[in-house]
Formats: C-alpha cells, structure tokens, sequence
C-alpha cells in the first residue's frame, strides 16, 4: 500500500510539470507556466476530471502572508462550489493544476492575483491586494459530477433552497400577522416602520455616513447593536461589501436624523450562508432599528 501511494505521488508531480524549476516559494514546485503547487492531501479518488466535467471544489484564499480572505464556506454551509470544467481562463491558472487531482486530492496553488480576478473571477483587483501579487489557493476536489450527475444535484439543491424560501416566508408572514405594528411593505421584500422623521438631506452614493443600529431575529432576541458598544457605524454609500444589502437599502430611504426599523428577508441579509460570525442562521429574516445621525456629502 506505502509503495503504491509513494508512486503516485511521483506520477502527479512529474505530470504537474514537465519541467521542474527552483521554486520561489519553499515547498512548492512551480510549473512551465508559471502556477507553483504543494500536494497537501492524497484522496482515495482513481479519476481525473475531463473537459465538459462539473467539480465540486473546496476553496480557501490566502495573501501571500498566509491571512484568509475568502472561503467557500461563506457562500454555503456544505463549502462546496461547483466549476464547469473547461479549459484554463489564463496561463498558470490553477485550472490547469486541477486537471492532474483526483477526487479527494488537495493541493495548494500559487497564482497571480492579477490574473485570478481579471481572467477568472472577471472582475477588479480588490484594494487590499497590489498589483503583481500572489494569492495561496488551497484546493481540495471533493468530487468529480458528469453533467447528467450535475444537473440531478443542481436540482436537489434548488429544491432544499425553495423548500427553506417557502419556511422563512411562512415565518415572516406569521410575524406580521401577530405583531402589534403594522410595517410598510418595499418592492424588493422589505418592510419598514417609522419611529423619528429627520429633517436633513438624503443620502446618495459617495457621501459619508454615520448611523447606529440594533439587529433582532423575529422572536425579539438582540444579535448586535452599536449603541452597546458605544460606537456609530461610518461607511461611505456604494462602496461594496460595507454593509448587508437590506442595510444599503434601508439607509437611501432615510433622512439625516431620521430613526426606522427595517425587516430585511435572507436574500437581503445574511443569505444562505448566515452570518460569518455564526450568530445569524442561514436563511434568516432579521430587523433592524437604524438611526442615521449624520451624512457628509463628498
């Protein structure tokens, strides 16, 4: 058994590369094409994907320093993601890495951030990392799903996601039913009841703002709230990922100095995934009561 592992170690990282060349990065090899891999975990796989397959994957991004950023477990519970197999979306890519994994194999990959979020993820280099950096990808390939596989558990999937949409609506209906206030419903599925009308100006994309909130789940329990810990949220309007979708919206309703509570569906909060802290279940309605206390316009 020791030999026939050790031998497939040996088979991986020689197809890897064809040629091998002095890594910069201790421990890892680095490829002709530039994408530097460390074997870190060996599966109990015997296929390798081909093109036209569906990997379900498990992904983890580092800095070159080793700090998280993203895990695929914010985007679901299970972690797993699934990729169209297809060829590389640029060279050094750790597609082509992918292509030599068996299912269960992990493997950490190297790349080039630039190239990452401009080829493959199609979008700009965030602020937090410089241009001509590295970004750590540690891999793991849970499972190699032909397209009919794939398109069986895509749609137990869409059926687990409706079945939790049709629960949490039931919830938030028999919260509104009960509750002693009636709130004003918004196109997008929120609700939201008046409590102080400001009289200052309303906030538009660019402008600073300073604002105090509580979130509550539906039963009235406190998850978070600014006022305890004696510190006003600042963020600037527009600018990604500063706040939940529910809270950007509720702010462009409100006025300098107005108070409101706000009912914000999943798909506005928390998602499938809840919170990253954990305190917010997936699939979760919350409420929360804000208070806009002052706006800079910019």
């Amino acid at each position: 058994m020791l030999k026939n592992s050790s031998l497939y170690i040996l088979i991986i990282a020689i197809v890897l590369s064809s040629c091998l060349n002095n890594s910069t990065y201790k421990g890892y090899t680095e490829t002709n094409s530039g994408l530097f891999y460390k074997l870190q975990f060996i599966g109990d796989g015997k296929t390798k994907p081909s093109l036209g397959d569906y990997l379900q994957l498990i992904i983890t991004y580092k800095t070159e320093k080793d700090s998280i950023f993203f895990d695929t477990y914010s985007t679901n519970e299970t972690g797993k993601v699934i990729l169209p197999f297809k060829h590389s979306s640029f060279i050094g890519s750790f597609e082509e890495g992918l292509t030599n994994m068996n299912s269960g194999d992990s493997v950490s990959f190297i790349v080039n951030a630039d190239s990452l979020f401009e080829k493959f993820f199609k979008t700009n280099l965030p602020l937090f990392l410089k241009p001509g950096s590295m970004v750590k990808m540690d891999v793991k390939l849970h499972s190699i799903l032909t397209e009919k596989t794939y398109e069986s558990e895509l749609r137990k999937y869409q059926q687990l996601v409706a079945d939790r949409d049709i629960e949490e609506q039931r919830k938030l209906q028999l919260f509104l039913d009960t509750s002693r206030t009636s709130f004003f419903p918004i196109e997008n599925g929120m609700f939201y009841l008046p409590i102080k009308q400001g009289t200052g100006a309303f906030p538009e994309a660019g402008n600073l703002v300073k604002i105090q909130y509580k979130g509550f789940f539906l039963n009235g329990k406190q998850f978070e709230s600014t006022y305890d810990r004696a510190q006003p949220l600042e963020y600037i309007i527009g600018e990604q990922e500063q706040v939940i979708k529910g809270i950007e919206t509720a702010i462009s309703l409100m006025n300098e100095g107005s108070k409101t509570k706000f009912i914000i569906p999943s798909q506005l909060a928390f998602g499938e995934s809840g919170s990253s802290t954990n305190i917010v279940p997936p699939y979760s309605t919350v409420i929360y009561e804000i208070e806009l206390l002052n706006l800079t316009k910019k």
